[in-house]
């Protein structure tokens, strides 16, 4: 083997693929290259990634202890600088009756789509509507939501 070719070494494994591409992407950003082994094949059917032992991070042998380094450190408190203010909700968002945020979606298609195939008469023109779960007051969806 070449001074130019490195070794890899399996440094990770991960039931799942997309955590194993998050801490591929982590160590990448802090310059260090990643290949995940099965990756394709737990892609194609994800019961396969108990089979082949999950999906293997690996990493050039040289940079392994410093990207165990880098996966091991905690970053929660990165998270205490996040605001945790929502949005204010949206006027369809709010019971037209008492403005409570308090709404319930009921979809009545389902109920419609069996009795359409019962009865052979489509209906076609119900959409899904909201409660409100304080006052009792149902109103339809905008279209498009």
């Amino acid at each position: 083997m070449s001074n130019r070719e490195s070794r890899l070494k399996t440094i990770a494994s991960f039931r799942d693929l997309p955590l194993a591409e998050l801490a591929k992407l982590k160590l990448e950003s802090e310059g260090i290259p990643g290949f995940l082994q099965n990756k394709n094949l737990v892609a194609v059917d994800w019961a396969l990634s108990f089979a082949t032992g999950g999906v293997k991070l690996q990493v050039p042998e040289e940079q392994a202890d410093l990207a165990i380094q880098i996966l091991d450190e905690d970053c929660s408190a990165d998270l205490a600088g996040v605001d945790e203010e929502f949005p204010e909700p949206e006027k369809s968002d709010l019971c037209e009756k008492c403005n409570s945020p308090n709404l319930k979606t009921l979809d009545a298609r389902r109920k419609a789509g069996a009795w359409s195939l019962l009865l052979g008469i489509p209906f076609i023109f119900l959409r899904k509507r909201h409660q409100c779960a304080d006052c009792g007051h149902t109103m339809k969806l905008p279209q498009g939501k």
